[in-house]
């Protein structure tokens, strides 16, 4: 009779429901050298059961109520000396009470977390925009590009947005929470600061120009982060995608987002690569008509000139070898020719 009350007050205990008379009445008889601890699994394990609604149920919490169980079976009694052991498995007893106590509170207290929502703004070609982000931070979005973002940065937290396409960040300094920019397989980190990022996927070359401030530049393969450079002002990383190598060469500064004020500049590029910028910033086509234009490199810049007139300085660098046509109506340029000079 007397070890069926003790089960009940031990389960009761578990539960919260003992005055300070009975935990004493539970405790000494745990403490008794006569008596034993392993009777009591059954009741250890329902109390833990009830507590299904707000225990802790993680794989780490269940590998520690394993090795409880194992360490109360590991002390059971080989001789008469059991007041040592005893007293260990009550304090057991004590540690998992107050663990079920401690995960009903710890899940009351914890705040119903809302779902961050993510933002995105798409430009056409021919188009850029100015976008504000929550933090306050700037950003001018290039033509054809895209760039979300979450609703709210969380203090203290990274402030994570993913670029397709072409934009210069003003980023709102804060040491606590590094704004990091994800595009493909490069990752850009900074606290505060103004840079360009170029990053089109189909043009096979990212590249990451500091204004002010400093960067840190990344390759994330496979999971995998791995430093590339750190960029000070007037650095420029250029990423080749194929390769998955990159180089780094100096930019001048006024040149660092030069777009934003129709101003473009071009440093040893490819002609067809040329032309892939100027559709985008200009919404237009290009129709190539001979590959011989392929190995084409030049240094240009086309500061607030329309489409015509850079066309006419293109065909002048190409020692006029290179010959096009413009059809307004359709937007599109054909190009052909004898290749360069």
């Amino acid at each position: 009779m007397k070890q069926d009350y003790i089960k009940i007050l031990f389960e009761q205990y578990l539960e919260g429901k003992t005055n300070q008379e009975e935990e004493k009445i539970l405790l000494d008889y745990l403490a008794d050298p006569a008596n034993g601890d392993s009777e009591f699994h059954a009741v250890m394990d329902k109390a833990w059961k009830k507590q299904n609604h707000q225990a802790d149920y993680t794989p780490e919490a269940n590998q520690g109520l394993n090795q409880i169980w194992n360490k109360i079976e590991e002390r059971k009694p080989k001789s008469r000396s059991l007041y040592p052991i005893l007293k260990y498995a009550a304090a057991i007893v004590v540690v998992i009470s107050a663990a079920f106590g401690w995960y009903a509170y710890k899940k009351a207290q914890e705040p119903i977390q809302a779902a961050i929502a993510f933002l995105s703004k798409t430009t056409q070609k021919g188009e850029k925009v100015k976008l504000i982000l929550p933090d306050s931070s700037i950003v001018y979005l290039g033509a054809g590009s895209k760039l979300t973002w979450p609703s709210h940065f969380v203090k203290g937290k990274l402030r994570n947005i993913r670029l397709e396409g072409e934009a210069f960040f003003e980023v709102k300094h804060d040491t606590s929470s590094p704004f990091i920019v994800h595009s493909g397989q490069m990752q850009t980190r900074v606290l505060g600061t103004s840079f360009n990022i170029y990053a089109y996927p189909k043009d096979g070359t990212f590249s990451v120009a500091v204004r002010t401030g400093k960067v840190k530049v990344s390759e994330n393969r496979e999971g995998k982060l791995k430093q590339l450079s750190l960029l000070t002002p007037g650095m420029k990383l250029l990423y080749h995608l194929k390769a998955h190598d990159y180089t780094v060469r100096n930019e001048r500064i006024t040149e660092v987002n030069a777009w934003i004020k129709n101003s473009f500049a071009f440093k040893d590029v490819a002609l067809p690569n040329m032309f892939k910028s100027l559709e985008r910033y200009y919404n237009v086509h290009f129709e190539l008509k001979t590959n011989k234009f392929d190995h084409c490199r030049f240094n240009a810049t086309f500061t607030n000139k329309s489409i015509g007139n850079i066309m006419e300085e293109i065909r002048v660098m190409s020692g006029k070898k290179m010959k096009y046509k413009i059809d307004t109506a359709n937007k599109t340029i054909t190009v052909w020719g004898e290749g360069c000079q």
